[in-house]
């Protein structure tokens, strides 16, 4: 009896010292995102344009979409611009269509080489530019931290079994290009999306930003571009 005594009464402050930690321990930060605030569909940017809507490029005629998160304004899809030592995936039909081209920022196209800074500088249409490591970020903070943040930039469009559809609140529509390697051969295509950034690491390296895994990462030789408006 004794010993049933004691075992109760030891499980007891077991639960007492565990409710207490609990109450003690700081919680998660509450996930306060609210597209209306945050990416409304309707209404006027700081540009005095829709929050949503189109543009041109007029070195090709390339109409892109854009959308508008927090202040900044953001192109909602894939650069598809044939720019020097750019590539198109060509064993898959409309390819560049749905994903846009890769692209390679340095100097004659060669990985290893010095990075191209002039045609990193003109590589998105006039007024809008490749985004740099702190612009990424600010964009990571308007939509969210995580999974929850990243699925919130990620297209609600199916692109098979390995890849995690996202809510595309803010109409980003992220695409899982993946990257192009230097035998001709992508990476994570259809999986998750990674893109070029302005920020230098060295003089021959940039950063890349990682949307899937929302991390900064080392350049692949070919990616894809997504440009902010200036």
């Amino acid at each position: 009896m004794k010993y049933t005594k004691w075992l109760g009464l030891g499980f007891s402050m077991v639960v007492a010292l565990l409710c207490a930690c609990s109450e003690d321990s700081p919680s998660e930060p509450k996930d306060t995102f609210d597209a209306n605030v945050v990416c409304p569909a309707e209404g006027t940017n700081a540009y005095g344009e829709p929050n949503r809507g189109t543009f041109t490029d007029e070195r090709d005629g390339q109409v892109y979409k854009y959308t508008t998160i927090g202040n900044q304004v953001w192109m909602a899809e894939n650069l598809k611009f044939d720019a020097p030592y750019s590539l198109c995936y060509a064993r898959e039909e409309n390819f560049c269509e749905t994903f846009g081209r890769f692209y390679t920022l340095y100097v004659n196209g060669e990985y290893y080489a010095l990075i191209d800074q002039v045609l990193a500088d003109t590589i998105c249409p006039a007024g809008w530019h490749v985004p740099s490591v702190d612009e990424w970020n600010e964009l990571a903070n308007n939509v969210g931290e995580g999974k929850k943040g990243s699925a919130r930039l990620k297209s609600s469009n199916d692109f098979g079994e390995y890849y995690n559809s996202g809510s595309d609140d803010c109409s980003f529509n992220a695409l899982p290009a993946g990257s192009w390697m230097l035998n001709g051969e992508l990476s994570g295509n259809r999986i998750y999306a990674i893109y070029w950034t302005s920020t230098r690491r060295s003089y021959d390296t940039m950063y890349a930003y990682n949307l899937g895994s929302q991390s900064i990462e080392i350049n692949r030789p070919r990616m894809t571009i997504r440009c902010l408006k200036n």
